[in-house]
């Protein structure tokens, strides 16, 4: 079962710098793969990343956020950002465990707390929106329904193939795989969260591709609908417009990340 965050008695300095250590330890190469966190003002954001993913993935929404004078972290997700061997080995728990350290190096010296998840990290912000201090959520391509191919029997077909070649063109510090055990930890995470979206009461926003290629965005429109909150915000961007299949944080997606941090900056206020 997922929980609160375990409080860590430490300044922010003192936690990144552990959790540099820890990605580094796993063998994590390269800014994209580490966590990231630039402190300015007691007004701070955590962004996780999705699923097979890394860091980088969120960079260029922190870049802007920090524009207004926003403090962020950019957590690594347990297994993310190192070897598919690492990824092999964790749980939907492990990912959730680990995004604790940025809450916790944020939570240590701001007033107000933004969570950002994209893909698998939006159930994960879902989550920690759940169980701890949060302002404000956003969601940008939540992973509440994917079109995975039998992603409804991934729980058997798990037991005879260990990776689903991915549909998206190779993007850097990406995974070229979704591990078929990881996968069924989605699923669990998936179910576990779904208990938690009508308890959500924070303003939301969300934001979704109309043409995404692996999650389905009238299923989270839905679900954000769901939720308690009486702000709610919900951006549809075109595909063809925009050239966003999935991750609406891509660095050429200059529009839609200054969508989404002009929201959160209004927010935080």
């Amino acid at each position: 079962m997922l929980h609160p965050f375990n409080k860590i008695e430490k300044t922010a300095e003192e936690i990144y710098e552990f959790d540099l250590l820890k990605a580094e330890s796993a063998g994590t190469i390269g800014v994209g793969n580490k966590p990231y966190l630039s402190r300015h003002s007691d007004k701070g954001v955590l962004l996780i990343h999705g699923f097979a993913a890394a860091p980088d993935e969120l960079l260029p929404l922190a870049y802007e956020l920090e524009k207004y004078d926003i403090s962020v972290y950019v957590v690594r997700v347990a297994g993310h950002g190192c070897s598919l061997d690492n990824f092999y080995k964790t749980t939907y728990l492990d990912w959730y465990d680990s995004i604790s350290t940025g809450y916790n190096a944020l939570a240590s010296f701001c007033s107000k707390i933004c969570i950002v998840g994209q893909s698998n990290g939006g159930l994960l912000a879902t989550a920690a929106a759940k169980f701890n201090k949060c302002d404000c959520l956003v969601l940008l391509a939540p992973a509440y329904k994917v079109n995975i191919p039998g992603f409804f029997l991934i729980k058997y077909i798990r037991k005879i193939i260990k990776n689903i070649p991915r549909h998206l063109k190779e993007i850097e510090y990406n995974y070229p795989v979704f591990p078929t055990e990881q996968t069924y930890q989605l699923k669990l995470l998936q179910d576990e969260v779904s208990n938690y979206v009508k308890d959500i009461n924070v303003p939301v926003l969300l934001a979704v591709s109309e043409k995404d290629v692996l999650i389905s965005p009238k299923e989270a429109v839905k679900t954000v609908n769901k939720m308690s909150s009486k702000d709610k915000t919900i951006y549809k961007y075109n595909n063809k417009q925009y050239n966003v299949k999935h991750i609406l944080t891509e660095k050429h997606s200059v529009k839609i990340i200054g969508d989404i941090a002009e929201w959160v900056k209004e927010k935080l206020v």
